[in-house]
């Protein structure tokens, strides 16, 4: 009887470990963000900027930094660019 209860016990720790960490799986998504102004260097720090703040007010972890789509001449406005930013969060 001792051995099957010692069994059980084994068999419940081991679950004990696998199901915390099969429940703190990480769920990854990227977002992007579009930056204008006068010039590329204010543009590309608009987008880069705007990327993190649509993932962090979203409620996900930046993971790295943004990065730099590209440029472009957007007439009136200057110029354009594009930024996206890979951020994660836990599965609940």
């Amino acid at each position: 009887m001792s051995k099957l209860l010692r069994s059980c016990f084994a068999a419940a720790a081991v679950m004990g470990v696998l199901l915390p960490a099969a429940a703190i799986a990480e769920e990854c998504k990227d977002f992007a963000a579009v930056g204008s102004g006068l010039t590329e260097s204010i543009a590309s720090l608009m987008a880069l900027q705007g990327a993190v703040n649509v993932a962090e007010n979203r409620d996900w972890q930046v993971m790295g930094e943004a990065k730099l789509r590209g440029c472009k001449e957007a007439g009136i406005f200057g110029v354009e660019c594009t930024a996206v930013s890979h951020a994660c969060r836990k599965k609940h």
